[in-house]
């Protein structure tokens, strides 16, 4: 088999695995974002407890989940995904960002909200095909 027939035959194989893995990530990333509105939301007192000890205003859980879902919603419409994914990296940054001035454990707390950044921006790569192109990786 020659090297184009063979690029041939993988090329749908490949692209309908990176969309199983884009569309993975991004249910996962999803449902922890619709989780996590949910809570807040519903306004549990966990929720208040949690933002009163890491130095939140009260009552901002509602506001904060709000602003989630709206960024979500951008992230899965196409032609809003990838400045939801920006929002949703910001999103994240600022997590970071209030647990570290709380001086809260990094794999556990700090770094999670990166994490979540990167199942979004993971799918989304993974996903679209314009967006690998213009954010190639290279080997």
């Amino acid at each position: 088999m020659t090297a184009i027939s063979h690029a041939a035959t993988a090329a749908p194989t490949t692209g309908r695995a990176m969309a199983i893995g884009g569309w993975t990530l991004t249910g996962l990333f999803t449902a922890f974002m619709i989780f996590d509105s949910g809570i807040k939301l519903a306004r549990l007192p966990m929720v208040e407890e949690t933002g009163r000890q890491i130095g939140l205003p009260a009552g901002s859980g509602f506001s904060i989940g709000v602003a989630e879902l709206a960024i979500v919603a951008l992230y899965l419409f196409p032609r809003t995904a990838v400045l939801g994914a920006i929002l949703v990296a910001a999103l994240m940054g600022g997590t970071a960002a209030v647990h570290w001035a709380h001086g809260d454990p990094w794999a556990s707390h700090i770094l999670f909200g990166p994490y979540l950044a990167v199942f979004a921006w993971g799918g989304l790569w993974l996903r679209d095909a314009r967006l690998r192109a213009l954010l190639p990786i290279r080997r």
